[in-house]
């Protein structure tokens, strides 16, 4: 696979000041990555635009900004829910013979962070890293109703794609589905993303009571009944969530 430079570059400057715990110099980053003086400084210099370096003052030392810090609790906080959430995942799975998948809301998308594909040889496969439109969907919708109104409406502001005939996308009545789904605590899915599936899903609590993710079962609705499934998936979800501390 082929590498752009400019990023590569910014790659092993990271790498460099990760391990240079003090700063380091123009010089020296210049001189060790074997960089030309001028392309390196363009970098540093739109790399603390963006806030991924930082230049202190009084040294003239560059070293790893603010926005490293933020992009590693992300990742921490994903991490420790993804891992938390699997062995109760695994159980539903086995359970119910369905897929099931947890999925959280950044900026504009869902993305799912991990699944449990059903053990039956015929089954709705979903991978992890999978991304979804938030307005499409059983985790999409209740992860846009727990947004802040000001986040909802910025999303909504967006063109929400109608993928099927069942899809949503005449905004004050998604308004009304989300006030809906936040009152009753779960989402469904009526073959809004595919035709011939549907899906449940209940929201994942952490330890403040925000809710942090969504686990979802999409099941063959000439199959299954919701009602086969309901508490189990708000069992499943309620589990985590007292496994990441929420006092449910």
């Amino acid at each position: 696979m082929e590498l752009v430079p400019a990023i590569a570059k910014a790659d092993a400057i990271f790498s460099y000041l990760e391990k240079a715990k003090s700063g380091a110099y123009l010089k020296e980053i210049s001189a060790d990555l074997k960089i030309p003086k001028s392309t390196a400084h363009r970098i540093l210099t739109t790399l603390i635009s963006l806030h991924y370096v930082e230049l202190e003052p009084f040294s003239s030392k560059y070293t790893l900004g603010p926005k490293f810090l933020a992009i590693a609790r992300t990742v921490e906080k994903r991490i420790s829910l993804s891992q938390t959430a699997l062995p109760f995942m695994r159980e539903l799975s086995s359970l119910l013979m369905e897929t099931v998948k947890l999925s959280i809301l950044r900026d504009d998308t869902v993305y799912v962070i991990s699944s449990v594909e059903s053990p039956r040889k015929m089954k709705i496969t979903v991978e992890s890293g999978t991304v979804f439109a938030p307005h499409v969907g059983a985790a999409g919708k209740l992860l846009l109703a727990y947004c802040d109104k000001q986040e909802r409406d910025r999303i909504l502001s967006n063109p929400l794609e109608k993928l099927t005939p069942n899809t949503i996308t005449d905004k004050e009545k998604l308004i009304s589905v989300l006030t809906d789904i936040r009152n009753e605590g779960f989402a469904r899915d009526r073959e809004e993303e595919t035709i011939g599936i549907s899906a449940l899903s209940f929201p994942v609590h952490d330890a403040a009571e925000h809710v942090t993710g969504a686990v979802s079962v999409p099941y063959l609705t000439a199959l299954r009944k919701e009602e086969e499934l309901f508490d189990h998936i708000r069992l499943c979800a309620r589990d985590i969530s007292r496994a990441l501390g929420a006092q449910l």
